[in-house]
């Protein structure tokens, strides 16, 4: 369900991040069936958007709207295309513009260590590291931090496919060298994603 609660032990994803998503899609794609789903999970669209939303209805808000968009692509690429086009539309919105002006202005590897910063204007519960491997490949671990694990319990706090779109789309806007990321095994409830980056 809904959530506004922004108790630092509860996982949220700020009203920024979840109206950037809504801007992907024009408000008519959304039929009345669309609406009743995203209703029973917690977003009312004729309704203003709360401070904050449970990680649970924010998963659920990406994969109504990568049904709408990309009907005819496996759930996996359509969550990365959704998670790769939300760098646009989140630049876009006060925040986004800040962060944004912010990496540009900082260049692609000073950059990468506010990525962090950049999770927290969206979220309250994302980390993240990079490193270098020794053949010159970029390694990007995202994590949820450990005193989120316990109000997440089973389900994974990392929509990978997600994540990864929008990792690539960091990348591309701040012009680093990389080719996009590839994404490294992991267990399906696991707090933490890692991705590759190999040099262009």
């Amino acid at each position: 369900m809904m959530s506004a609660v922004l108790s630092q032990k509860e996982p949220v994803v700020f009203s920024q991040v979840v109206e950037s998503l809504f801007k992907l899609v024009e408000k008519e794609r959304f039929d009345s069936d669309k609406r009743k789903r995203l209703k029973a999970i917690g977003i009312d669209l004729d309704q203003p958007f709360l401070v904050a939303y449970s990680v649970p209805t924010w998963f659920g808000a990406v994969g109504v709207c990568a049904e709408i968009l990309y009907p005819d692509l496996p759930i996996e690429q359509a969550r990365y295309r959704i998670g790769r086009e939300l760098v646009d539309t989140f630049g876009r919105t006060g925040m986004g513009r800040a962060v944004f002006v912010m990496f540009r202005m900082l260049g692609w590897a000073s950059s990468l260590s506010r990525i962090t910063r950049g999770l927290q204007s969206g979220t309250n519960f994302l980390s993240a590291q990079t490193r270098f491997l020794p053949n010159g490949s970029l390694e990007v671990s995202f994590e949820v931090q450990p005193e989120f694990h316990a109000a997440l319990g089973a389900q994974s706090g990392i929509d990978p496919y997600f994540m990864n779109g929008n990792m690539d789309g960091m990348m591309a806007l701040v012009g680093a060298p990389f080719h996009p990321g590839v994404l490294q095994p992991r267990e399906p409830s696991s707090q933490r994603a890692v991705y590759v980056l190999r040099r262009k």
